[in-house]
Parts: structure tokens; sequence; C-alpha cells
């Protein structure tokens, strides 16, 4: 029997995460200088030379996750994870039945953990019931900083509901070498906070009506496909949508889910961000090599549900 008592409230969930290990994020990473053989013209023949670069590489597979200066401090996603539930435990949130989701992208390169915690739930503006969720993400490629985000899931439809309200980002560290777990810790309670604003949120957008045209013209710009809309001047938004359902997959599964959502929720703009986050958390990658990294697309979408309806808020 132990007589180790634990130093905080959380210990007992954190630890039980912990003896789940890492998932696909169970590896280790190197740094080594690059090099690189020089032709001189001279006569001198070749040389070997050292680059001003360094190669972060898998141990276990050798495959490449990202080049930096030679100063760069990579951390490997397990140091990331570890982090995390250290930042989780150290906080004040209840942690009762948290659940944890690890995903990798790029061989690695990207890493994603999800934690829902069902014991903060609170009610949607349609009466579904949302749970506090935290998103925690690293790169060891450079494409985003470690951050902990604040997010909600709805318990009808599963859609991960983007806040984009108030400050999204709960914590963030641009540095991973020298993540600060206390500082992270006394912020995450922040969470709770950013989940009351974004209630209000949701609430306004149930009071703002959105017809069809008003949808589409939006989705089109929030996806990239502004051209479409001059098209609708002559054709109904539908038939539009029916044309370039090849071409244009993401308007296509976005205007199909607002009218499915419309009908139970009304014409209004809760409807068409349901819509939105139904894409960004089910709609299948769209190329076979985008389809390797199912993660790293869904995170690219989530962040443009959360930048759109945020310029439009």
């Amino acid at each position: 029997m132990s007589n180790i008592t634990p130093m905080f409230q959380n210990y007992g969930a954190t630890q039980s995460l912990r003896d789940k290990g890492y998932g696909s994020a169970d590896f280790n990473i190197h740094t080594t200088p690059l090099q690189y053989t020089c032709w001189i013209n001279n006569g001198a023949g070749t040389n070997e030379l050292q680059s001003s670069k360094s190669i972060i590489y898998r141990t276990d597979t050798g495959a490449e996750l990202g080049v930096h200066g030679h100063g760069y401090q990579a951390v490997a996603p397990k140091k990331m994870i570890d982090s995390t539930r250290s930042i989780i435990e150290r906080s004040d949130l209840n942690t009762k039945d948290i659940e944890e989701t690890i995903r990798t992208s790029h061989d690695g390169a990207r890493c994603f953990v999800q934690y829902t915690l069902p014991a903060h739930t609170y009610e949607t503006p349609d009466g579904d019931t949302a749970s506090l969720s935290l998103l925690a993400t690293s790169s060891i490629d450079g494409t985003f900083p470690f951050m902990i985000s604040a997010a909600a899931i709805q318990s009808a439809c599963t859609n991960l509901q983007v806040f984009i309200g108030g400050e999204v980002a709960v914590y963030k560290a641009k540095h991973t070498k020298s993540l600060n777990v206390e500082h992270g810790a006394n912020l995450i309670v922040k969470a709770l906070d950013v989940f009351n604003n974004e209630r209000e949120l949701w609430d306004k957008m149930q009071g703002e009506y959105v017809s069809s045209g008003q949808a589409f013209n939006e989705i089109c710009e929030a996806v990239g496909t502004p051209k479409l809309i001059e098209d609708a001047k002559d054709l109904t938004p539908s038939a539009v949508v029916d044309i370039n359902r090849n071409k244009a997959k993401n308007l296509a599964y976005i205007w199909d889910a607002f009218h499915k959502y419309k009908v139970r929720l009304g014409h209004n703009r809760w409807a068409l961000y349901n819509a939105f986050t139904d894409w960004s958390t089910h709609s299948g990658a769209y190329t076979k090599a985008s389809n390797l990294n199912i993660a790293s697309v869904r995170a690219s979408r989530q962040e443009t549900v959360r930048k759109y309806f945020r310029q439009v808020a």
C-alpha cells in the first residue's frame, strides 16, 4: 500500500491518462545537422559541407519531421502530451470522466490531443447539451506553436463547436522547450469563462435570421468559392451547388448540412454555424494525400470556421 499523498486534486484522473500511453505519438525524435555535397568547378572535385540547418527525424522510422536552424529546440509529441497532462492536473477543472484522444499527422510532425470534460456541460440554444473540450496542438514542422484552446462538443450531433468569441487560446507557447506548466495551469481555468461567453454568442446567433441566399453567399466566401456567387444571380443557389458538386465539395457539404439544420433550428445563424461545424468535424478529406492527414485537415477547417464567424460576429 502506497503512503504517497498526491499533491494535486486531479492526480487520479491524469494518472489514468498516463497509464494509457501515447497512442500514435509514442516515438522519440533526434536532431542532426544537414550536410550536402558541393560540386566545385576548379578541379578540386567535391566537398561534403555542413548546412546552416538541422533536420529533425523520428528515431523509429527515420521519417523527416522538420528542417530548422541549429538553434531550434524541438519537443517530441510525448513531451507535449506530458506537459498538457501536467497542466490539466494542476488546474482547478473538474476532470471527472475526462477522455483523451491523441491524433498525429504528417508522420508525426503535427500532434493533436483532444480532452473532453463531461463534468462541464451546458445547454445550447436548441436544447441540446454541450460539454467543454480542450484541444492541445503542437508541431515539429513549424506549422503552429504549442497551444491549448477551448471548444465544445454537442451531444446530439457530436459536432465540435469551435469557439469564436473571447480568448480562444487558453494557453499558448511559441518555444515549447520551455513550457511553463504552472503558468499554463493558472490560465486554463479561463476556459470556463470562455465557455460561458460563448453560450451568450450562441443565443445571439439563434436570433439572427439568415436566408438561403445569404447562407449560400457566406459559405462561398468562407470556403474560397466567391466566383460562384455571380452564377447564383441567374440560377438558384441549389442549382449552382448541384452543377459544381465535384469541383466545390466543401461548398456542397456545408450547403446540404445547412438545409438539414435549418429544418430543426430555423433560418438563423445558429443553423449556419452548425452546418460549418458539421463540416469541420465530420466531412472526410477529398484527396488521397489529405486523407492521410485528416487530423491536420480538420484543424485547418476549424480555424476557417473560427476566423469567418469571428469576422461576421
